[in-house]
């Protein structure tokens, strides 16, 4: 597949509709990277969301991107507007109907839900139809089943980019949304793999793109902190959900791993996390730091030995792909403790850049966390060679080059190789 140029993929992107649905969520940065980069480079991203999210912290692109986005509004609103729809084709919206009926979903739960996004895919069917000759979902679930009901109602080709809650949590008719595409995107290694596995006949359409940072907008790397007489300084970012692990993390403090830590983000698991740190009696080494801006999380990583992101999978099968914050740690060369969950271990390598403890495993992790803390000059070169894999597999330029000639190709009538 030959690399597009600049007009292609400028003129690839008026024609294309991205599908998600709370737009701009405030969890979604890699996305909205990505669309950023798009604008950047003189592209216009249109996208089709369920519901405007209201922030005030936009940067210039987001804010242009977010200014002419299609918002469905409220459910009444797009169920009415789609059974208009329906009135006037109904052949059309009957055998749409009938093909979600045959479709092999996990549960009834999930058949009703791809009949409402039907409605919604009917109740913007013919401005789509009009306006756009792409369509390309983020996101696995729900924002893939309104992309194959517009594909169905326009015949517009479509693609998706799978995120692990979709692949893992979700899981819904997973091969046919496969098979239904002319591309498909992941960013990990280890989702690539089980959608191959499940995609059958389809499995060439499935590619692996990995996410990517601004390289040239990074903060330089920090000097590594000297070592600190009470152990080392620990760092975990992310939303407080199961999923995150945080728990496991602070029983691995109170069962023996040296250290202090610190805790960025907020969530419904806080009031709980926080009981456990007094329960475990490890509550005057642990800050629960909020929610802070992007620049106060570089200082932050900037003043720690290293990031601990415990990911596990939750009672809902919910996991983490590879955690953003895992790159913006190696990005200033800091090593990351993790887990052999998902695409992780493709960037956290004991010994090489960080080390890795088995998922919901307190002993390991307590092994692990160990293990940086033992020798500080061995930490200090473990992030310096995460911050070397950043630049070598996680620039957003040039993972952006090799999405956006999959996207061209698709289309453009092109099943991409």
């Amino acid at each position: 597949m030959s690399e597009p140029s600049a007009e292609e993929i400028r003129a690839a992107l008026a024609d294309t509709l991205w599908v998600v649905w709370g737009f701009p969520e405030p969890t979604q940065t890699f996305i909205h990277r990505e669309m950023e980069h798009m604008e950047e480079i003189g592209g216009e991203v249109h996208t089709l969301a369920g519901f405007r999210i209201e922030r005030d912290d936009l940067s210039g692109y987001l804010a242009a991107i977010e200014a002419r986005t299609r918002y469905l509004g409220a459910p009444a609103l797009w169920v009415a507007k789609g059974l208009a729809w329906a009135a006037r084709h109904p052949i059309r919206f009957a055998r749409a109907e009938r093909w979600i009926l045959g479709l092999p979903h996990r549960t009834q739960r999930q058949r009703a839900r791809m009949s409402a996004m039907l409605l919604a895919a009917a109740s913007v069917a013919d401005d789509v139809q009009a306006r756009y000759r792409y369509l390309h979902a983020h996101f696995g679930s729900y924002h893939t089943e309104l992309t194959m009901c517009l594909s169905k109602l326009t015949g517009l080709p479509y693609g998706v980019t799978f995120h692990a809650v979709g692949l893992w949590k979700d899981d819904n008719i997973i091969a046919d949304k496969v098979q239904g595409a002319e591309v498909v995107l992941s960013c990990t290694g280890h989702n690539v793999k089980h959608l191959k596995e499940r995609a059958g006949t389809a499995a060439d359409r499935v590619h692996l793109v990995y996410h990517g940072l601004h390289l040239d907008k990074l903060p330089a790397p920090l000097p590594y902190p000297a070592a600190a007489d009470d152990g080392p300084r620990w760092l975990s970012i992310g939303r407080l959900v199961p999923k995150k692990g945080f728990d496991v993390l602070i029983k691995a403090l109170a069962g023996g791993a040296p250290g202090r830590l610190t805790i960025v983000g907020d969530g419904p698991e806080r009031s709980a996390l926080e009981a456990l740190a007094t329960a475990q009696g490890v509550a005057d080494r642990v800050t629960f730091a909020g929610s802070v801006p992007n620049a106060r999380v570089f200082e932050l990583l900037g003043q720690a030995h290293a990031l601990v992101a415990p990911s596990l999978r939750d009672k809902t099968g919910n996991i983490d792909g590879i955690p953003n914050v895992t790159l913006e740690a190696f990005a200033v060369a800091r090593p990351v403790v993790g887990t052999r969950l998902s695409g992780i271990p493709e960037v956290v390598v004991t010994g090489e850049t960080g080390a890795l403890a088995d998922p919901n495993d307190v002993p390991t992790l307590i092994e692990a966390l160990q293990f940086v803390a033992a020798d500080h000059a061995r930490a200090e070169a473990m992030g310096e060679r995460g911050r070397d894999l950043i630049h070598e597999r996680f620039d957003v330029t040039k993972n952006m080059k090799r999405q956006l000639a999959l996207i061209v190709a698709a289309g453009s009538g092109q099943r991409p190789t």
